[in-house]
């Protein structure tokens, strides 16, 4: 029993973090538009920059799969640098981001390079974790669901009738158009789906981070 109570704090944790997470989501939705600068957003940048610091913190102590910790921790740099864009191109200079993006891109290629095999090894092993594969589909959800899910022609349809019925026509046309009623739906829901695909990679990238130290521990 004494042996499941990781099992179950950690369970509690991750809940914890989905009811923090639908807090957020509700506070936006208060508002009533998701922007650049809405809690959502805010939380998705803190989420990656919490997950690359722990990857890369953590390296060290996660010896057997450094190379994996490091590269993975790039790549949610990468991706924290994505979100900042619009700060990052208004305060800096305009594609401040790319320029940023591509720096962390180049250096990651040339540690893998240079660490090919040994990450190769860390990945055929972490890869057959549950840690893995929160992680692995965390990705799929924001890359590819989230992107789906967003795209405009689909909440188009399924808003036409209501702003059709509801809207007020002035002179033969509605007073806002479908494309302009249709998009704080849309962009607040899309905003949400890919907030619950960084949470569920916060937490791949802890249980491979608790899986890494405890194989680590074995061999010393």
């Amino acid at each position: 029993m004494k042996s499941l109570i990781p099992l179950f704090i950690r369970l509690f944790a991750y809940a914890g973090l989905m009811f923090i997470m639908s807090l957020v989501i509700q506070f936006d939705f208060a508002e009533g538009e998701v922007k650049e600068d809405s809690l959502i957003e805010i939380t998705q940048e803190i989420l990656l920059l919490i997950g690359s610091l722990l990857l890369i913190g953590f390296s060290s102590k996660a010896k057997n799969f450094k190379i994996f910790n490091l590269a993975l921790g790039g790549f949610l740099g990468i991706h924290l640098v994505r979100e900042f864009d619009f700060w990052l191109n208004t305060r800096l200079f305009d594609k401040a981001w790319q320029v940023i993006a591509l720096i962390i891109l180049v250096l990651l290629v040339i540690m893998i390079i240079r660490n090919w095999k040994r990450l190769i090894l860390e990945i055929t092993s972490i890869s057959k974790t549950y840690g893995f594969a929160f992680l692995f589909s965390g990705l799929i959800i924001l890359h590819v669901f989230s992107r789906l899910y967003g795209r405009k022609l689909m909440w188009i349809d399924l808003l036409r009738g209501t702003h059709d019925k509801y809207v007020v026509e002035e002179n033969g046309e509605k007073i806002i158009p479908l494309r302009d009623f249709m998009r704080p739906v849309k962009d607040a829901s899309e905003e949400s789906i890919e907030l619950l695909a960084y949470s569920i990679i916060l937490i791949g990238v802890v249980e491979m981070i608790i899986f890494g130290i405890k194989s680590s521990r074995k061999i010393d």
